[in-house]
């Protein structure tokens, strides 16, 4: 019977993508715009109190290495409140303003006055 079918016909009915399933390279990159991945790059990164620093009443952060003082934002974070061992920051999230608070590593020594020596 096989011999009766044209061989244009058998290789048209090969070639044909006719409800044949297309498959996608999984190593090729995710088709998105170039502003939202930067977005979700930006969010991915986590904010870590570092440090902080205080000169009389005047209270410094340091957050993933940038000094930050009261105010100011850092990575879309506006900082609300700096205290002697925590940092309360405020992010909008969605369109809803989500507060959060960073607190300074407990391992090693945390100096409360800069003259200190260990």
């Amino acid at each position: 019977m096989l011999s009766k079918v044209s061989p244009l016909l058998l290789v048209s009915m090969l070639v044909s993508p006719t409800g044949a399933q297309v498959l996608e390279d999984p190593t090729r990159p995710a088709r998105t715009a170039p502003q939202a991945s930067a977005t979700v790059a930006a969010a991915a990164v986590e904010l870590k109190l570092e440090a902080v620093l205080q000169l009389g009443a005047s209270r410094t952060a340091v957050i993933n290495g940038k000094t930050v003082k009261q105010g100011q934002t850092i990575q879309g974070a506006v900082i609300k409140e700096i205290n002697p061992r925590s940092v309360l920051i405020a992010r909008n999230e969605n369109g809803v303003w989500q507060t959060m608070t960073l607190w300074v590593s407990q391992r090693g020594n945390v100096k409360t006055n800069a003259a200190e020596n260990y």
